[in-house]
Order: C-alpha cells, then structure tokens, then sequence
C-alpha cells in the first residue's frame, strides 16, 4: 500500500482574505448591512498587501456577499432568495437544462406549492394573484410575451406567499426557466392565453377557499397543460431550454 500523501496545496493569500472575510459573514459576525474597515485598515489587520486585499475584496463583490458604497467603502450583503435563484437558473442554462428536466421538476414541486399556499397565502397576497389575473386578461391575445410575463408573475406570487425562504430560493430558479419554456410555446398553442387564465381563476378560487387538495389538483392540470402545449409546439423534451 503506497503511504505518500501528496502536497498540499498553499492557498493565494487573497483566497485566505477572501476566506476570513466570508466566515465572518456566514457565522453572522458580520451582519447585513454593516461596512468592512478600509482597504489599509485591512491590509494593517491581515498584514498583507493592498493588492492582496483587493484581489481578496473582488471575490467577495463577485460572489455578491459585499457591494461597493460611497467612498470607496464595502457593506457586507447577505444573498436574497432572487439572487440564489437567478445564480441557480445561471448555472442549469450553462449545464443545458433540458424541457423534459424542467417539466418533471414543475410537476412535482409546483401542486404541493400550491397545497401548501391554499393553508399560507394570505388575503392580500390572494388580491394581488386576483391583480395578476386581470391584467393578463386584459392583455391583447397575440401580445405572446405578456402572456407569459402573467403566467409567471402568478407563479412567482405564489412562491413569495409561501412564507418560506429556501422554498422561494428554489420556486424562484424554476418560474425563470417556466418563462423561457413558454416562450418556446405560447405562440404556438392555440388558446394558450384563455387556458392559462382558467387555470389562473380556479387556483384563486381554491385558494381563497382554504382547500389545498383542489389547489394541488388544479396546479397538476396546469402543468399537465404545459406538456400539451409542448406536445403541440412540438417541443424537442431532450433540447437545451435556455
């Protein structure tokens, strides 16, 4: 048995900035909000080089756990559920996320949103789905984009009355490739507006009534209509969605 080890590896002492900093981020030592010490106040607490610094500070900007403010000054910014769920969306379009992939994960994540938001949306979030509603139905029929900007501004509504971060982290990342999947059919589905819009109305409807098995059901039907209108857009399920 071969009892080497290999080297190990000495990180760049910007990546040993870049560490100590998101530490002190994730364990909360470092609240949102709150402004880091200067680049040489710093460079003087880590005894490194400003260039060290800096290179250390670009990283934490790119990971977006700061942002630059006035005076050259950094504030430390926890990541929001949108800014997860538009990184995850990033990564699925570079990995070449396909329908078929999309289509199971809103099959079966999107009825068991709905059961849980039938128990959780509250009232004024119901009116704001009702709000959604109506201005897609008021919008022309051949408008195909704001056919689909109603569909998932209904879907997001829902995600955000969850009440649940990780669950609107997740929700968020999947209404961003529904958007990029309808646009591939809406034009192409007769009727896809006025469908859309039933559905719309009786998940309200369930929803204001408290009944989350109907929710489900209805959320089931219209995910099930979005494979229809694959089917009929002849949607390749294999072909990279975004």
């Amino acid at each position: 048995m071969d009892g080497s080890f290999e080297p190990i590896e000495r990180a760049p002492a910007y990546m040993k900035v870049f560490r100590a900093i998101e530490e002190k981020i994730s364990d909360g030592s470092l609240k949102d909000g709150a402004h880091l010490p200067t680049e040489g106040e710093l460079c003087a607490q880590f005894g490194v080089t400003r260039s060290t610094v800096r290179e250390g500070l670009r990283l934490l900007e790119q990971t977006g756990l700061i942002v630059r403010g006035a005076a050259k000054k950094f504030f430390i910014r926890r990541p929001v559920a949108s800014d997860i769920a538009a990184a995850a969306s990033k990564s699925f379009a570079l990995g070449g996320v396909t329908f078929s992939e999309v289509f199971d994960a809103l099959a079966t994540l999107y009825p068991e949103a709905a059961r849980l938001a039938a128990k959780r949306l509250s009232k004024a979030k119901i009116a704001e789905l009702r709000a959604v509603r109506a201005t897609l139905q008021s919008a022309a029929d051949k408008d195909h984009e704001a056919t689909v900007a109603g569909a998932v501004e209904f879907f997001q509504q829902i995600a955000k009355g969850l009440d649940n971060r990780v669950m609107l982290a997740m929700l968020q990342s999947l209404n961003l490739m529904i958007g990029e999947s309808l646009r591939h059919v809406i034009s192409r589905a007769p009727k896809a507006k006025d469908r859309i819009l039933n559905a719309q109305k009786n998940l309200v409807d369930a929803f204001g009534a408290r009944d989350g098995d109907l929710a489900a059901d209805w959320m089931a039907k219209h995910i099930a209509d979005l494979k229809r209108g694959y089917d009929v857009a002849k949607v390749d399920m294999d072909e990279a969605i975004l």
